[in-house]
């Protein structure tokens, strides 16, 4: 009865593993930076679709900037924060799936430090990290 067990617990270990959602990484370039954003499955799905040529973008950009401005409302060291740049872009390897990259330029606490936001058709925020470059 003993060996049961051990096939019992991978069972249960090959379940769990498959209960998790991994996130999607959109990972972009940015003036020759790597950014990279995980997003929930679920809030990609819910991103509404958008085929270009055939209708207007279902978010905005004064929406998206809209959302942005609501996101880092509590943050601090964002208070100072100017828009830099506004980009739609297509979500990698996603066809009808497309977002807004934002990035934010502040003074402090170095001069020009840089952050950067995905926004989603449904006007979900998802903050972005650069990636640091490689060591040679």
């Amino acid at each position: 009865m003993w060996y049961r067990w051990p096939a019992l617990l991978a069972l249960l270990i090959a379940a769990s593993a498959q209960a998790f959602d991994f996130p999607i990484q959109v990972i972009e370039y940015v003036d020759d930076t790597k950014v990279v954003a995980s997003i929930q499955e679920e809030d990609m799905n819910a991103g509404l679709p958008w085929h270009p040529f055939k209708d207007a973008p279902p978010l905005s950009v004064e929406q998206a900037l809209a959302a942005v401005a609501g996101a880092i409302d509590s943050d601090p060291v964002l208070a100072d924060a100017t828009l830099d740049e506004i980009e739609l872009r297509r979500v990698p390897d996603q066809e009808s799936h497309w977002h807004y990259m934002v990035k934010l330029k502040t003074e402090a606490p170095t001069p020009h430090h840089t952050h950067y936001y995905v926004v989603l058709m449904n006007g979900k925020v998802v903050p972005a990290l650069k990636q640091p470059r490689m060591i040679r």
